[in-house]
């Protein structure tokens, strides 16, 4: 056995969706002190302004991006077409714009946009459209997560205070405001119209992967312990945990479909100070093979950690190494896997095919 505690309840799952786009809150560096990636120059395509740049926030489809731009004190959302470098406009925004996040088929946008009177979060299409605006002063959102079988009810994470999260559940055809859910530390996640999957630690620190249910509040379902970290997109899973044979590696575990486990593949467990590191994993459309940004620990120990895009094809148990980055950040992958963003906030492009880098901003 690769895992030795996956609940049965697992084996009954069919469909499971994540937003995989970049959701996070804007925070406008100062343009001079974003880090400068030492990467292989790739196609060349037209950057933006680096005083410009806020934020790629993901995919419209495999060869389109969207972006959030500032200029002249005016924030809006552009689609960039990376075939030919044009942008145009979908919504621009008098007032401060601090979160952006995309579903993952594209076609609705969340927004939250600050003044001195408040904040208000707001659901628009890829046309620019307001589908419904709500006001919310219970701080700045820093996720979201979209019910796969109603894109009109959401879970949001919102910080109030450093270090404290609040997780809230929005139904847009309801009446009622957002509703504060119980204190469980990380967003949930819409597995089906009214179920969805969360990591809850307990007070030794460990945590179960649960499945709870909008219509049975504090009933859950334990699906598997010791979970470090999981992510899901479409019917692919994977889930993070220690290693059952050798304290200084960690398991990576596949499934798709959920029946059905994949494979996985033994990781060194590797620690930046304190902090475990935790690979990214990436799927794209109908495709068996997931991106992964993973570490290495070199064997000339003062070399210190290196990162590595990869391919994994869990069904062979087989990885090829792409090229190398320099520090672990999220990644994107396109819908045809044609490309793969990358970086805090996604201002690196890798060109699979040309094997290339190209920076977004200048």
């Amino acid at each position: 056995m690769i895992k030795r505690r996956l609940a049965p309840i697992i084996l009954s799952l069919s469909s499971i969706l994540i937003l995989t786009a970049c959701a996070q809150r804007l925070s406008y560096p100062e343009q001079s002190g974003v880090s400068e990636q030492s990467l292989s120059s790739g196609p060349d395509i037209r950057s933006i302004p680096k005083d410009e740049f806020l934020c790629t926030v993901g995919w419209l489809d495999d060869a389109t991006i969207l972006l959030a731009l500032e200029s002249n004190g005016e924030y809006g959302l552009y689609s960039h077409d990376l075939d030919t470098g044009k942008e145009q406009p979908i919504r621009t925004f008098s007032d401060r714009l601090v979160f952006v996040a995309l579903s993952a088929n594209g076609r609705r946008i969340l927004v939250q946009v600050a003044n001195q009177q408040g904040n208000n979060v707001m659901m628009i299409d890829k046309s620019g459209n307001a589908l419904a605006e709500i006001r919310f002063s219970e701080g700045l959102l820093t996720g979201v997560s979209w019910n796969p079988a109603n894109e009109g009810k959401l879970f949001l994470s919102a910080q109030k205070t450093v270090g404290s999260l609040e997780n809230y559940l929005w139904d847009l055809s309801s009446d009622e405001a957002m509703v504060a859910l119980p204190v469980t530390g990380e967003m949930p996640v819409w597995y089906s119209e009214n179920m969805y999957l969360q990591k809850k630690t307990a007070n030794d620190g460990v945590s179960a992967l649960v499945l709870s249910d909008v219509r049975f509040p504090g009933k859950d379902t334990v699906i598997d312990q010791e979970i470090l970290a999981y992510g899901l997109e479409d019917e692919s899973v994977w889930v993070v945990t220690p290693s059952d044979f050798n304290a200084e590696e960690l398991f990576v575990v596949s499934y798709y479909p959920l029946l059905i486990a994949q494979g996985y593949v033994a990781l060194p467990r590797i620690a930046d100070g304190s902090r475990l590191i935790i690979p990214e994993f990436e799927t794209w459309r109908d495709s068996d093979e997931i991106f992964a940004l993973l570490p290495k620990q070199e064997s000339d120990i003062a070399a210190g950690i290196t990162f590595e895009l990869a391919k994994i094809d869990f069904p062979e148990n087989a990885m090829k190494v792409l090229t190398e980055v320099e520090r672990m950040a999220p990644i994107s992958v396109s819908p045809e896997g044609s490309y793969v963003l990358y970086g805090e906030r996604y201002e690196y492009l890798y060109d699979v095919e040309r094997n290339g880098w190209i920076q977004l901003s200048e």
